[in-house]
């Protein structure tokens, strides 16, 4: 009988070949590099977020992607409920008001009049729910300008 062995091909490249340990780095780090870039295409979507103003929010109306929005914290609409970490409150430009709400901790420099980002979704009841809370830093750690000189 005949017996039939099983036979490897050459791997050449550039018409140079390749043992059999180069192949195997070559064939490996060719699947490493797929998955990577198969990594990066399925979640390059999620890390884009858009920034609208509230105008913008209203107009396009509720929507499941994600988006930031930017405002000032309006005063007599703060409730905080620390035993459940619930904290709503409504964000005002020269415009308009959105009420909000977002479940975690509340941040030390949250207060009434603050200028905040809001991340999460606008949705269809009206309000936005928040998933982070960006607090721009007070004035008082901008550096102050001496009005006398230029």
């Amino acid at each position: 009988s005949v017996q039939h062995r099983a036979r490897c091909v050459p791997l050449r490249i550039f018409s140079q070949q390749l043992s059999p340990r180069q192949a195997k780095l070559l064939i490996g780090g060719l699947i490493i590099f797929a998955v990577l870039i198969t990594w990066v295409l399925l979640n390059i979507g999620r890390s884009f977020t858009y920034y609208l103003t509230l105008s913008e929010l209203r107009a396009q109306g509720p929507s499941p992607r994600r988006v930031r929005v930017s405002g000032t914290i309006v005063r007599e609409s703060i409730q905080w409920h620390p035993e459940t970490l619930e904290l709503t409150f409504e964000i005002a430009d020269e415009e308009d008001r959105l009420p909000v709400h977002y479940h975690g901790p509340r941040p030390d420099m949250f207060r009434a009049g603050a200028e905040v980002v809001v991340e999460g979704q606008y949705l269809p009841d009206g309000h936005f729910e928040a998933d982070q809370l960006l607090l721009k830093c007070p004035s008082k750690y901008q550096e102050k300008v001496d009005r006398g000189k230029k």
